[in-house]
């Protein structure tokens, strides 16, 4: 697969990476999508970096995907005079209701516009994944918020609430605006943040939809509302994001590593890419090598049999971006191969379930003596999905027609997304699709691959073939 993993990595693009010849050593590092986080940065350098990033990956040859964070239901400080205010403990910060009134060195905003009125004295505030904690204060002079103890408070940050559910729109009119500007550059995912319950990603999917899109929806995970109503929001979603960083203000820490492999479980059984996210390499913001805590949570991660890992501050702010990716390549690969992967669930019992399985144990049989790659013919990505849910040994070649299909694959394990113009009669013949892919320098002669398809190309849910092809 791509520089030898079957893991997806993904790198949050930040003023450390955005030169040209960062983000090439970044993609040839082994990173495989791009995120683009709208907390920071104002739209017009989003799209010219995303601009950039394609053409990289273009010169290249290697295709890499585009993730659009944003704010969806999350509250968010800014700090109009400064990037940052250094907190002593019992200092306090006026909350503005618009920008102009802001004038002090320690005057904020809160965004979306109605979290400031729906604040009552006495509520805790949590920013920055727990770093920092604010107790409201509100009196006739308006809203303050007391430090807790000595700290920084950065601009951008996401702010959580303890014991306290905030009612917000899915997404406020102002992103809905940004989000339309942003459709005209297809993305391959909009990441929803904040995620309260299946409703959020119904909302999301019906504007991407009024506006064109097609893009995919991955769900941050980050709130126990979002955890309480999990299977209905990864049944409407294209994959899932467990986002540890405000899941761990927002639930008791020793809890994180059981929602953790119980979302990923959940993922896995029914065919949906999952994300582990957050302080994954945190270190290497600063030093130009792991913890060893670090290494083991990434090494858990794939044996718990995520989907992608994913780097925020190390490679959007870090000082090495380009080691960081190196290590998580490294770590990842090693593991694919050391760490047994338990089996998924068995979440189906349809035809196309039960001829991936088939065919996985066929190749479990196999012991990878004969058998190299698993060619797929996918008009909706579910078989290759399937597939991917268990975590073959040996790589996913997933042919398909349709672009979002094709960029939706692009964060499933092992999966290998390739487009293709399938032959005109629509009957299959994998000798014809085998000669362009010798061409492509994907298939080799002489290999022997396991080939799954329907009768038809383009025949959605009518997969019903199993067999070992011969390349020559």
């Amino acid at each position: 697969m791509h520089s030898g993993k079957f893991t997806k990595i993904i790198a949050t693009l930040g003023p450390s990476s955005s030169d040209e010849k960062v983000i090439k050593e970044l993609i040839t590092s082994g990173v495989n999508l791009f995120r683009f986080n709208l907390k920071h940065a104002d739209m017009a350098w989003h799209v010219r970096h995303i601009k950039k990033v394609r053409e990289v990956s273009e010169k290249l040859g290697i295709s890499t995907g585009i993730i659009i964070d944003i704010r969806g239901p999350e509250c968010v400080v800014s700090i109009p005079s400064a990037s940052e205010i250094k907190l002593k403990k019992n200092d306090l910060l006026r909350v503005c209701v618009v920008n102009s009134e802001c004038s002090g060195e320690k005057d904020i905003l809160l965004s979306p516009d109605e979290i400031p009125g729906l604040i009552d004295d006495g509520d805790v505030l949590v920013v920055d994944d727990g770093k920092i904690e604010l107790r409201a204060e509100r009196s006739e002079k308006g809203l303050f918020l007391k430090a807790a103890e000595t700290g920084v408070l950065k601009t951008g940050k996401g702010v959580s609430f303890t014991n306290k559910k905030i009612s917000v729109p899915t997404i406020n009119p102002q992103e809905k605006e940004v989000i339309k500007e942003l459709i005209k550059m297809s993305p391959d995912f909009f990441a929803l943040s904040f995620v309260r319950n299946h409703k959020d990603v119904e909302n999301l999917s019906e504007f991407l939809l009024d506006n064109g899109s097609k893009a995919g929806i991955i769900s941050k995970i980050e709130t126990q509302e979002g955890i309480d109503d999990l299977d209905l929001i990864v049944g409407k979603s294209d994959g899932i994001m467990v986002a540890r960083g405000d899941l761990g203000v927002e639930v008791s820490l020793e809890k994180i590593t059981y929602y953790q492999k119980r979302i990923i479980e959940k993922c896995r059984a029914s065919a949906k890419p999952v994300i582990v996210a957050t302080q994954m390499l945190e270190s290497m913001t600063t030093n130009p090598s792991p913890t060893r805590a670090e290494v083991s949570d990434i090494s858990n991660a794939v044996r718990d049999g995520t989907d992608a890992v994913m780097l925020s501050g190390e490679t959007a702010i870090g000082k090495y971006p380009v080691e960081s990716v190196r290590f998580m390549h490294k770590i990842v690969s090693f593991n694919e191969k050391a760490l047994r992967v338990p089996a998924a669930l068995e979440f189906s019992e349809d035809r196309t379930f039960s001829i991936v399985k088939a065919a996985v144990d066929i190749i479990k049989s196999d012991n990878g003596r004969s058998l190299s790659k698993i060619l797929v013919a996918t008009e909706t990505g579910k078989t290759a999905r399937i597939f991917s849910s268990f975590r073959p040994e040996i790589p996913i070649i997933a042919l398909t027609q349709n672009l979002d299909t094709l960029k939706k694959l692009g964060l499933s394990y092992g999966v290998l997304p390739n487009m293709i113009d399938f032959p005109e009669h629509g009957l299959v013949d994998v000798t014809e699709i085998a000669h362009i892919l010798l061409k492509r320098g994907i298939l080799s002669k002489g290999e022997n691959i396991i080939v799954v398809h329907g009768k038809r190309w383009q025949d959605p849910g009518n997969t019903n073939s199993l067999y070992i092809f011969n390349v020559n």
